[in-house]
């Protein structure tokens, strides 16, 4: 037994030794990981902070502007400068209710985060992981960055950036000065950029003059504006824009932005441009085209992609308008004019190209 036992007492120091070098490259192992993933963590976001964001370039938007060009296609192409825009507005240039009927729709919680939503990213993953139709969950602040400072190119490094941006952008930008540049940036139809065109285009008003309602329609336009304008050009609130604009209306009340007795008023509240069919059977809109058409073209007409004979009931339809000198919201006609029994049409003009005249003096 005692030589069992004296040939076991060697191998017992060696054992502890080799645990010991062991334990000590574990230990070095994780260490390296730490010191990696702190670097990747902490290190690296502070690298591309001072090295790839252009903080001069973002800070300076807190006292600059941004034009904008539109390219063939009535897009816009922007950028920052230093003198004040034409169609510029300053935030105190529009209605406080149109401006946050336009927040509580597109960022509810812009005035809380610091440039990135986490609430909204997360029920984002979550919409997309379950199957569902993925929501947008970007704020008003990285919409900002994505049209001024980047590529609207959907891809992971361009999101980094867009997050990165931000939240440097918050940190030298007033929220004021945010808002008041993505209300003059934005795109709310083909060609009509900012939310001074957008007053004028849909409601003939300046932006200090809209309403909540208006406010709601100009934000139910922003996630597809050239889509979602069907209602403005068929003069009549789809089901789907109606459903819109009332649930953001709903949500100013919630917000504190419209009180409840005013929900009610507004909801049923009607556009300038709403048809509302009378003994005419035209909308206001279209008397005045038609008015427009006779006095310009001298009921010459030239449809494009139209078969002449709907064109002849268009002008018939004006016709009997015009003659009773009523337009569906009770306004006089011009009692001079008249419309002659057989329109003249220029039968070589049918196909002529005329897409340099504005959309609204076309016959459709």
């Amino acid at each position: 037994m005692n030589e069992v036992e004296g040939s076991s007492t060697p191998e017992g120091p060696k054992q502890e030794e080799t645990n010991k070098v062991s334990n000590k490259v574990r230990k070095r192992k994780k260490l390296i990981f730490f010191v990696l993933l702190f670097d990747l963590i902490v290190i690296l976001p502070i690298i591309l902070y001072f090295i790839l964001i252009p903080k001069k370039e973002l800070s300076s938007l807190e006292k600059g502007y941004v034009s904008i060009k539109l390219n063939s296609k009535d897009k816009a192409v922007y950028s920052l400068s230093d003198k004040r825009p034409a169609g510029w507005v300053s935030l105190k240039e529009v209605s406080h209710v149109a401006a946050h009927a336009i927040v509580v729709s597109e960022d509810w919680a812009f005035y809380q985060h610091s440039g990135y939503d986490l609430g909204q990213i997360k029920e984002a993953a979550m919409d997309a992981v379950s199957g569902q139709r993925t929501r947008g969950a970007s704020t008003i602040s990285q919409q900002v960055i994505k049209n001024v400072f980047l590529t609207p190119e959907k891809t992971l490094g361009r999101k980094g950036k867009e997050l990165f941006y931000s939240i440097t952008m918050e940190r030298n930008v007033s929220k004021q000065k945010i808002l008041e540049t993505y209300l003059n940036i934005a795109e709310f139809g083909k060609g009509v950029y900012g939310i001074k065109a957008a007053a004028k285009h849909y409601f003939k008003k300046s932006p200090k003059e809209l309403n909540a309602k208006e406010g709601a329609f100009l934000a139910m336009l922003l996630p597809s504006p050239r889509k979602y304008a069907q209602s403005f050009k068929q003069q009549k609130m789809t089901p789907f824009a109606k459903k819109t604009v009332n649930s953001i209306l709903e949500k100013m009340v919630r917000a504190k932005y419209l009180r409840e007795n005013q929900l009610s008023e507004m909801k049923n509240k009607n556009f300038s441009w709403e048809t509302q069919r009378g003994t005419s059977g035209i909308s206001k809109l279209e008397f005045e085209n038609t008015v427009k058409i006779i006095k310009e073209e001298q009921v010459v007409v030239r449809p494009v992609g139209v078969k002449k004979v709907e064109a002849i009931q268009k002008i018939k339809k004006a016709k009997k308008a015009v003659k009773a000198k009523l337009n569906p919201d009770g306004y006089r006609g011009d009692e001079d004019l008249e419309l002659e029994e057989n329109p003249e049409f220029d039968e070589d003009a049918i196909g002529e190209d005329i897409s340099g005249v504005q959309e609204e003096f076309s016959v459709e």
